[in-house]
Formats: structure tokens, C-alpha cells, sequence
């Protein structure tokens, strides 16, 4: 049972029931309890809902094996789905700019009622929980829409909390404290969504797996049985995974099937130790 709890597929579903309830609490509490803070903050999490539903595709798709059309798999869904999340946190991070400029300079202030700050308390302890349950979920996995939708979460605490601040300082006397805590919303969400976009934009432009990572690589593959030289190495991202294609230089005296051989040893020996590493091409050569 806790193993069906431990997928991208299980935490996304999770976290879509959790903002759905949040949804539904948030924006009774903000118009009943007349915080325009919290009501921003329920569009927030409906917000969260569509990108709940954008990252599961994403999953569904990256999930997808190798075909004639996509030989490198779907992987990139993952980081597709995980840049539509960013999109969508930065249009709602402008509308509830927009809605909370206009209701400071609008004088559009009144003190909210203390169940909103009741829902809001509840919503700070609750995101950060299931913060922690998607991160690691995400990072056991690997898959950039998890750990972008972990990202959300933690993004939805701090909007919370100051949410939380602006409603009480708006009950001690200061109203104009609850739209301000809607700036504070708007500016966070703009905050996640950058990051969101900077992790994975390397990825869909097919980035390297980096310097460090290519030299430990090239450092591994140097030391296998029949390998004189490495050329050279080069690969790419694909969702959460690489594609890795490097040269050998072995004995030029050897047959056709001896190099062949030593090419298979590699692609197994890379694949067991790296496990992220999808797929291995050897390309050999000549050493006189």
C-alpha cells in the first residue's frame, strides 16, 4: 500500500484532491471572512488544480516508450509539463498583483473576519507537508514535473504564511495589511515560476549533462577491459535521463567481433552504474 503511495502518478493525485479542497475552503473563508488576500490565494490553488492536471499528462507522457516518431522516448514531456506549470503560476501571479494594487489604491480595504485566518493557519501546515511527501517523491524518481509541482507547494506555504500575516496585522487595526499580502502572493508565485522555467528550459534545448558529469563519465570509461584511449564523449538531456555517445580507440590489431564485444561491455558496464543514463552508443576505433 505505501508503495502506491511512492509515484509521481500517486503524489500528483494526491496533491490535485489536497487543491481541491484547499480551493473549495479558501475562497468560502475569503468571502465569507472578506480577506482579499485569501481569496488570491484560492485562485491560487485553482491555479494548482490546472497544473495538477498538466504535470499527470506530462507523467502519462514521458512515460511513453521509444517510437519511429520519438526513437529518443518522451522524456521531454516531463520538463514540457513542468515549464507549463511556470506559465500558469505567472499569470496568476499577475492577476492577484493586479487585484491587490487596485484594491490598495482603490481604498477597497476592510477587516477580515477570523475564519479566514483559521484557513489560512491550516493551509500553511498542510502545504508544507505535502511539500516534503512530493519532493522526495520527485527526487526518487527523478521526474522534473514532480519535483516542479514540489516546488508549487513550497511556494504555496510561503505565499500562506504571508497570507496568514497580512489577514492578522489586517484584524489588529491595519486593513490595508490584507491586499498588501497579496503583493507579497504575486511576488512569490513569479519567484517559483522563474525557477521553474531556469531548471528546465537546459533540458528542451537538448543541454549536455555538464562538464563534471562528462569527465567522471569519460574517467569510468577509460578504465574498461579493452579501452586504450576515450576520443571523445558527448551527450544530451531527455526528460529526467541522458543519451550518451562516445568514441574508443582499442588495439587495432583485434577482429570486428572483439571491438564489438568491448563496445557491448561498455553500454552494460554504463548503464548498471549509472542509472540514469538511457541509452549508450560506442563508436570504436583504431589504436596503431
Amino acid at each position: 500500500m505505501l508503495e502506491r503511495l511512492q509515484t509521481p502518478i500517486a503524489s500528483t493525485r494526491l496533491s490535485l484532491v489536497v487543491n481541491v479542497i484547499l480551493f473549495i475552503l479558501k475562497l468560502v473563508a475569503g468571502i465569507a471572512g472578506r480577506s482579499q488576500a485569501l481569496v488570491a490565494d484560492a485562485l491560487n490553488s485553482l491555479l494548482d488544480i490546472v497544473a495538477n492536471v498538466i504535470v499527470w499528462l506530462g507523467i502519462r507522457v514521458a512515460g511513453r516508450p521509444a517510437d519511429q516518431d520519438h526513437p529518443f522516448g518522451h522524456g521531454n514531456a516531463d520538463n514540457l509539463a513542468a515549464v507549463f506549470v511556470a506559465l500558469i503560476l505567472f499569470v496568476t501571479g499577475a492577476y492577484i498583483g493586479l487585484e491587490s494594487i487596485q484594491a490598495i489604491f482603490g481604498n477597497r480595504t476592510v477587516k477580515p473576519a477570523y475564519l479566514a485566518t483559521a484557513v489560512a493557519l491550516g493551509t500553511v501546515i498542510v502545504k508544507e507537508i505535502l511539500y516534503r511527501y512530493t519532493i522526495k517523491i520527485g527526487r526518487k524518481h527523478k521526474s522534473s514535473a514532480v519535483i516542479a509541482n514540489a516546488y508549487d507547494h513550497r511556494s504555496d506555504v510561503i505565499v500562506s504564511l504571508g497570507t496568514l500575516t497580512g489577514i492578522i496585522l489586517a484584524q489588529a487595526g491595519y486593513p490595508v495589511m490584507d491586499p498588501i499580502a497579496g503583493l507579497w502572493v504575486a511576488f512569490f508565485i513569479f519567484k517559483q515560476g522563474t525557477r521553474i522555467i531556469r531548471d528546465n528550459i537546459q533540458t528542451l534545448m537538448v543541454a549536455s549533462p555538464g562538464i563534471e558529469y562528462e569527465a567522471e563519465l569519460k574517467d569510468f570509461i577509460g578504465r574498461q577491459k579493452g579501452v586504450v584511449k576515450v576520443v571523445w564523449l558527448r551527450g544530451k538531456r531527455v526528460g529526467s535521463g541522458f543519451y550518451i555517445d562516445v568514441a574508443i580507440q582499442t588495439d587495432g590489431n583485434i577482429t570486428v567481433y572483439e571491438g564489438h564485444n568491448i563496445a557491448s561491455q561498455i553500454q552494460m558496464a554504463v548503464r548498471e552504474q549509472y542509472l540514469e543514463v538511457l541509452g549508450v552508443v560506442v563508436h570504436v576505433e583504431p589504436d596503431y
